[in-house]
């Protein structure tokens, strides 16, 4: 089966609700997704959204492979050679739409990143006024931070407006959230919202309570 054939329509209702919320779906509406761990399915929700969010709207749509350590979304995505650093951003110059790469077959665009930004250090400069005019060019930007057991989305934190959390809904448990609850009280990463993956059920009203 084609890749875009097995997204076909399955994120569409993940993607307006998160477009009704205001987290995406406006000019530099920027989310990350996370997981309490891998096998949560992140870079196939990532993948899912942005093709969704596309479908859905008339304005650009970018997904940024935010796990330098894995690169999943692109290696899914047949762009494995895309791989850019900080050090392309800042010779990129007034050209940075160069290191950005239409994805065949879907309609978004692709930016890989080998590094992660921080904020405060080496190119941060240089990546926040690079990162301005990619989210003024985009209505929609999702971004793969991988796991919370890696750094990656604590570092994404400070350059998008929301995080959301991809829950695998075939394993998930009520004492399990409410675990990732108390971790995340005492961690720098606040969500926004939580994307149940996997769903084929329906969901108790003690599990959001556990979740939220």
């Amino acid at each position: 089966m084609p890749l875009l054939d097995a997204f076909d329509t399955t994120f569409d209702a993940a993607s307006l609700r998160l477009m009704a919320s205001g987290m995406v779906g406006h000019v530099g509406g920027a989310v990350a997704l996370t997981a309490t761990g891998r096998g949560e399915g992140v870079t196939t929700v990532a993948i899912g959204l942005a093709s969704a969010l596309a479908r859905h709207s008339s304005s650009r749509v970018l997904l940024v492979d935010g796990t330098p350590l894995g690169q999943r979304a692109g290696a899914l995505l047949g762009q494995s050679d895309a791989q850019r650093s900080l050090r392309d951003v800042r010779a990129s110059g007034d050209k940075l739409g160069e290191l950005v790469r239409p994805v065949p077959g879907f309609n978004f665009d692709l930016l890989m990143l080998a590094d992660v930004p921080r904020r405060g250090v080496g190119d941060a400069d240089t990546w926040d006024s690079a990162w301005r005019t990619l989210r003024q060019a985009y209505a929609s930007v999702v971004v793969d931070a991988g796991s919370l057991r890696s750094e990656g989305p604590h570092l994404w934190g400070a350059w998008v407006d929301h995080i959301a959390i991809v829950i695998d809904s075939t394993r998930v448990t009520r004492d399990a959230m409410e675990a990732q609850k108390r971790r995340l009280k005492n961690s720098d990463v606040r969500l926004s919202g939580f994307i149940l993956n996997k769903r084929r059920f329906h969901v108790p009203p003690g599990l959001y309570g556990a979740i939220t």
